[in-house]
């Protein structure tokens, strides 16, 4: 089997070193998705060497409120990966009342001086609409919305600008998770667990878990592992093609 796994929150688990090396043991690729610059820097050296493990750097929407955005670690840092996220917008009770600040670090981590040849990793909880308007306005070339859970009709314009979507096992037991899985093209399917937050049979997913949820996802997507394979290396040419 050749798995992915598009959106990990490492630095979340008990013993994130021993998980990493799980994944790459496994050969799986996999983003770690960190929250801010400063757990970038922080882990940064940890996973640097790893063939199958990339770490992301992020600034996730809902720290927004307790940390403001660190632009001068971020510029410090962001040539040390092709990889950006977690990132993106969140809308949802107490984070949209810093939308501006949500908004001010989107629109700067998503702009031309950072996005050629990168990968971001997207949040948009009740936000989708103002997220592919950033991207499209900044010309993000490459841009994978994980969880999705907004308008089907916001849906369709994301997937018609080429961006990707990652699925998670939680995505299969929701109606609504169920109904964004129907309406997507297979050439925009990715996979991820969401790691340590999206459960799987009410437990924490570690990579020995995945051939079973892939196969959980053959019953509604056929050749789901080759699919979403085929689908994350063609994402990663594209990005070496933009530079």
């Amino acid at each position: 089997m050749t798995l992915i796994d598009t959106h990990v929150h490492i630095d979340f688990y008990p013993e994130p070193q021993l998980v990493a090396q799980q994944y790459e043991s496994m050969k799986i690729y996999t983003m770690f998705v960190t929250n801010l610059p400063e757990l970038f820097e922080k882990h940064y050296k940890s996973f640097q060497n790893f063939k199958y493990v990339r770490l992301c750097i992020g600034y996730h929407p809902q720290v927004a409120s307790k940390y403001s955005f660190n632009e001068v670690l971020f510029n410090k840092w962001v040539n040390k990966t092709k990889y950006i996220g977690e990132v993106g917008l969140d809308y949802n009770g107490e984070h949209l009342e810093i939308k501006n600040r949500q908004i001010d670090a989107f629109e700067y981590i998503t702009s031309p001086k950072f996005n050629k040849g990168r990968v971001y990793t997207i949040h948009s909880r009740l936000s989708e609409d103002m997220v592919l308007d950033i991207l499209e306005k900044n010309k993000v070339k490459h841009a994978i919305f994980h969880w999705y859970s907004g308008k089907l009709s916001t849906l369709e314009k994301i997937y018609e600008r080429g961006y990707y979507f990652s699925l998670n096992p939680r995505m299969l037991v929701s109606k609504g998770g169920k109904k964004i899985i129907e309406k997507l093209p297979l050439n925009r399917l990715l996979f991820e667990t969401d790691g340590p937050f999206a459960k799987y049979n009410k437990q924490i997913i570690i990579p020995s878990m995945l051939p079973t949820i892939y196969s959980d996802f053959e019953d509604v997507v056929p050749a789901f592992e080759e699919t979403v394979y085929k689908n994350f290396k063609r994402l990663l040419i594209e990005k070496d093609l933009y530079q």
